[in-house]
């Protein structure tokens, strides 16, 4: 399932560097969780070693485009010469999803956690771990927060 992805996507990331193209992808995964994001935005691909400077294990998470398959192949072989670990999985199990772009993994959580089953509320989605943002608007989170506080701030034995 793709929480149990994110999940575990989590917990590599507070170890191992997660390299991306750009801002959009790193933006998205920050807003998920993710820790220890790099991007390739605007560095050379010889750079690599002083941008992962004190990681052994490297997450590579481009996206599944034409453009990103050529990119993830020469950050790949460049990374691999220089000794790393790369971990691969994640960005495989976004294939076999059909997710091509990362900055869409956000849409895609939120779709699966706001229409499985009935009742969904952001108290359920907070409870797996998923920001309850992924799921509800602005305008929807607020009225839920105005709710709560009403509810925690009445005085007792009036209703």
């Amino acid at each position: 399932m793709l929480e149990e992805w994110l999940k575990e996507l989590r917990k590599v990331s507070e170890s191992s560097a997660v390299i991306v193209e750009g801002k959009m992808d790193r933006q998205a995964l920050q807003k998920l969780g993710i820790k220890n994001i790099f991007t390739l935005e605007g560095k050379r691909l010889t750079d690599l070693s002083d941008l992962l400077e004190g990681f052994e294990k490297v997450v590579l998470l481009f996206d599944l485009d034409k453009h990103d398959e050529r990119i993830n192949s020469k950050v790949k072989e460049i990374l691999t010469k220089q000794g790393y670990i790369l971990i691969e999985d994640f960005r495989e199990e976004l294939r076999s999803r059909g997710i091509l772009y990362v900055e869409d993994i956000d849409g895609e959580i939120r779709n699966l956690r706001c229409t499985d089953g009935a009742g969904q509320t952001i108290a359920d989605v907070e409870e797996v771990g998923i920001l309850a943002e992924t799921c509800f608007s602005e305008e929807e989170q607020k009225k839920y927060k105005e709710a709560v506080l009403k509810v925690e701030y009445a005085p007792r034995g009036v209703g």
